[in-house]
């Protein structure tokens, strides 16, 4: 398996793991049901597919697109609270279908590169400076932080205690 596929195997793992999460669940609770402290999981789910898109725009910047004017985003939580606020109270399906439609955008321009793309440098979103690789696994990894979050809420919602190793 090439690097790229790796990269792509674990980008659209951890976009599975998220929606085999929050498919078990109907939309009313999914728009309303805290679930990430204040956030319900539309919010979170607007949140990743808003990151996402940074993401995306930053990688294509790296391999030289345009940058984003607004890049770097130095005051995340501003950033996250602005979108939270600019979605508003979009519809689950509309939420959905934004983080849908920015992971099948990512999987169309992972097609477009090779190995040796993954080594590009360049600007990352919020300002650090990386490997083209990096900032896709970075993808990956904010998606599993999140659907972590969401399968520990699952969990506590059932009633099972959460135990993380403390002695």
């Amino acid at each position: 398996m090439s690097d790229l596929d790796e990269v792509r195997a674990t980008i659209l793992a951890a976009r599975d793991r998220f929606l085999a999460v929050v498919d078990e669940f109907p939309e009313m609770v999914l728009e309303t049901e805290p679930s990430v402290g204040a956030w319900s999981t539309r919010d979170v789910t607007g949140h990743l597919a808003d990151w996402q898109s940074e993401m995306l725009a930053a990688s294509k910047a790296i391999l030289g697109e345009p940058k984003p004017r607004w890049h770097p985003i130095k005051n995340g939580q501003g950033y996250n609270t602005a979108q939270a606020a600019l979605r508003g109270t979009d519809s689950w399906q509309a939420t959905r279908g934004d983080f849908e439609q920015i992971f099948a955008e990512t999987d169309a321009f992972l097609a477009t590169l090779d190995d040796e793309k993954l080594n590009a440098i360049g600007p990352y979103p919020w300002g650090e400076v990386g490997k083209l690789r990096g900032l896709l696994l970075d993808m990956a990894a904010h998606t599993n932080e999140h659907a972590e979050q969401l399968e520990t809420w699952r969990l506590q919602r059932t009633g099972v205690r959460i135990d993380r190793g403390h002695e």
